[in-house]
């Protein structure tokens, strides 16, 4: 069987800095390659950067079967996705595409750097839902709804309290939560025990970044993933899940990101935006 059409969405500097590595984004769950396309495309093109987004088989504009999709089959999406861009890349993964970016960093030096975004850690979301049905039972009812029965069965309120930060509009909510769709039933079984990613033969630099109020991803788990990879570690004082989403939150994270790349020797700041455009095949 062939591999499924992709959609990659991208935003270029109007200048290409010669050697700067392209940086690929993997979005979470319920979503695809839109959450990436308003805010941090445009943002990490003005910084200097060819910014790529993926969407995963069976999300946003992506083919693909979704309903049985396994993390195996989102790490080969991710892969083609590095193929495409040259084999070798930055990547940066959210959530569910936080564990598939893990799957695809010991892959050789195809990746050169690895950020993860409010990640689900190595050993799988169990701690996770544990603390969520603990702490917030109501949002695990909430998005039994949406993965059944799509986003017209969703409160903005849940969506709010689940990605966003309560100074998010109503609006933006509201905006917001059409986009979202229903998750592989395949995956959310992978993720509660995945098999452990490979670790990279050769140290490589990775950051982990996450918020003190994500519900999602309490930050036990990002101390676990930076103990796993012995990474630097930031955890961001009232932050949200939805980093790249939030109106308050996404230029404090992307710029905490920039910063971590350059200090790690892959480039500061240039002039110069793009535009987030889909890509063929």
């Amino acid at each position: 069987m062939s591999a499924p059409r992709l959609e990659l969405l991208h935003a270029r500097p109007a200048t290409a800095v010669p050697g700067r590595l392209p940086i690929l984004f993997v979005h979470g769950s319920y979503c695809g390659a839109w959450v990436w396309a308003e805010t941090f495309l445009p943002y990490f093109a003005r910084a200097g950067f060819a910014a790529y987004a993926v969407s995963l088989r069976g999300h946003g504009d992506s083919e693909g079967d979704l309903a049985f999709a396994s993390l195996s089959d989102y790490v080969e999406d991710v892969r083609a996705a590095i193929a495409h861009l040259g084999g070798h890349c930055i990547l940066v993964g959210h959530s569910m595409g936080g564990i598939v970016a893990q799957h695809c960093f010991g892959d050789g030096d195809t990746v050169a750097a690895l950020v993860l975004m409010a990640s689900v850690p190595p050993s799988g979301l169990a701690n996770s839902a544990m603390t969520l049905m603990m702490t917030a039972p109501d949002l695990m009812i909430q998005f039994g709804l949406l993965q059944s029965l799509g986003p017209s069965a969703v409160t903005g309120d849940a969506i709010r309290r689940a990605i966003l930060s309560d100074a998010t509009p109503e609006a933006e909510v509201a905006r917001l939560l059409p986009q979202f769709q229903t998750e592989s039933h395949t995956i959310s079984l992978d993720l509660m025990t995945p098999p452990p990613p490979p670790r990279p033969v050769t140290a490589r630099p990775v950051l982990v970044l996450g918020g003190s109020a994500d519900p999602m991803i309490p930050t036990a788990d990002l101390r676990e993933a930076a103990a796993f990879y012995k990474a630097d570690l930031e955890i961001l004082d009232g932050a949200p899940h939805g980093l790249m989403l939030d109106s308050a939150w996404w230029q404090p994270t992307a710029d905490r990101i920039l910063a971590w790349l350059a200090a790690k020797g892959f480039g500061g700041t240039e002039d110069g935006i793009g535009s987030a455009a889909p890509l063929g095949d």
